[in-house]
């Protein structure tokens, strides 16, 4: 399996639940789910990888292409409950300085 990707919106947030592996095919389908968020955004992003199992630089270059849009626009992609794969991989390429990462969805949404 690939990547599964749902969103739902509260006021101030767009939450992505992801779910499977974020590699090349999965990045390619969260990068069309970010590319229109990012396009006109008007709140944060917030990305669950509760769920995900594996993430490569693809996956990683999404989120922070995602993040450097939106960054001007006074918004920003957040990382939330990874798993320690996955944020061991974010720490080794170095965006863990980029992107901001919460151990919980909770301590995401409050910023």
């Amino acid at each position: 399996m690939s990547i599964r990707v749902s969103k739902r919106n509260t006021d101030k947030e767009a939450i992505y639940q992801l779910e499977g592996r974020l590699d090349t095919a999965g990045s390619a389908v969260l990068k069309l789910e970010l590319d229109m968020a990012t396009a006109n955004p008007e709140c944060n992003i917030v990305l669950d990888m509760s769920k995900v199992t594996f993430i490569s630089s693809a996956g990683i270059g999404v989120t922070v292409k995602a993040h450097s849009v939106l960054k001007p626009k006074g918004f920003e992609v957040r990382v939330a409950a990874p798993t320690e794969d996955v944020k061991k991989v974010y720490d080794l390429l170095g965006f863990s300085h980029v992107i901001k990462i919460f151990p919980t969805l909770s301590d995401a949404l409050k910023g």
